[in-house]
């Protein structure tokens, strides 16, 4: 999405738009698949186990999330690495971007829910918290709230971080990284549940933002398009398919054990490596192509907060499934295909130009020249 603050590159579009609707298919997949095979409510313990690496993409879509962190990272980094940022302005923007929608839908939450409002519940999801138990639960409405709570974390850490980058250079976020390591391993041995530290906080998600930020640094520097960094695409998606197809083996989402230490760092490194390959191969696409892939882009946001809500619309209708295959899990993807994602793609259209800009027109240039970050 184009900004005032930030040099504009199309792939990253393509990026937010495919992380959407990876999102949409892992809950598709998962839940339509799960409501055909068994009549009892759908729990972790029926995590399904991939065939392949590229059926592992959709059953750990949940990946997304940490593709949308990277993302974020990598954007404010390669905004603001050699421009000073206004604090003020940074967060005015940011609630400009992200809340407008989120008030949205948190109020239909409650409308539809109003046994579960409470105002310490309201006050904890307004005030980027939630990620809390204890936050508002406006059912599916508010489901996917719990990422934008740890975003906010993340942006209320980011000025903060750039400064001591630009202070201390760019050899301080593996350091960081590593303390964070150290300190989810220290939380495992006193047997803390990584599957809630790694997954649903920032204690985990922080490797991601971090990872992030070292890509946008080695992209100011080093980034040229051509066939060494076509090829790096190619070696960035081999490396997302095979950790999380590993990562399935193990139990994926539907387990929890050790691998959650180290989970959240793997698969952002992953993943920077194929954002960092993709900026370059997405000059391939044709036109038309990289239109479509920038105006899905424009409106991700709505479409990670529609999608689940026109999911549990059409679950609780017996709406979901109009065409059926002999595999339960076929039978999901062809009905999200055909039915969930034009109709979600449809909404979110609607929220991203009724809610969603005539906000996001509002937002600010916050940032000057200021001196270089040294090379990564």
């Amino acid at each position: 999405m184009k900004s005032s603050n930030f040099g504009y590159i199309p792939a990253l579009d393509h990026l937010r738009g495919f992380a959407a609707l990876l999102v949409l298919f892992f809950h598709g997949g998962h839940l339509i698949a799960h409501k055909l095979q068994s009549d009892v409510p759908y729990a972790l313990s029926f995590w399904p186990r991939a065939d392949n690496p590229f059926s592992s993409l959709i059953l750990e879509g949940h990946t997304a999330v940490s593709l949308f962190f990277v993302l974020s990272a990598f954007v404010f980094t390669v905004g603001s690495a050699n421009r000073e940022l206004n604090f003020t302005g940074f967060y005015r923007n940011r609630l400009l971007r992200t809340y407008p929608l989120f008030l949205f839908f948190l109020g239909v939450g409650i409308l539809f829910n109003p046994e579960n409002f409470s105002w310490p519940g309201f006050a904890r999801s307004i005030f980027f918290g939630a990620n809390s138990p204890d936050a508002i639960d406006g059912g599916a409405f508010t489901f996917v709230f719990w990422t934008i709570a740890v975003e906010w974390h993340f942006y209320l850490l980011f000025p903060l971080l750039i400064l001591l980058v630009k202070k201390f250079d760019w050899h301080l976020l593996p350091a960081l990284i590593l303390l964070f390591l150290t300190i989810r391993c220290y939380m495992m041995l006193q047997g803390a549940d990584m599957l809630v530290v790694s997954y649903w906080t920032i204690v985990g998600r922080i490797d991601q933002f971090l990872i992030g930020m070292i890509a946008g640094l080695y992209y100011l520097q080093h980034f040229e398009q051509g066939r060494k960094f076509d090829g790096v695409a190619l070696v960035g998606l081999i490396l997302v398919l095979t950790a999380l197809f590993v990562f399935n083996q193990y139990g994926g989402n539907g387990s929890n054990n050790q691998k959650w230490a180290f989970w959240p760092t793997i698969e952002a490194s992953c993943w920077a490596v194929f954002v960092l390959g993709y900026l370059s191969i997405a000059r391939h696409f044709p036109a038309w192509l990289g239109k479509g892939l920038v105006a899905l882009g424009t409106v991700s946001y709505s479409i990670y907060l529609v999608h689940y809500v026109v999911l549990d619309f059409l679950m609780s209708r017996d709406w979901d499934v109009f065409i059926r295959i002999a595999d339960p899990f076929g039978t999901a993807m062809l009905n999200t295909t055909l039915i969930l994602m034009p109709l979600v793609v449809l909404v979110s259209t609607g929220t991203y130009w009724l809610i969603e800009r005539p906000f996001l027109v509002r937002r600010k240039t916050y940032m000057r020249q200021s001196e270089a970050i040294e090379p990564a």
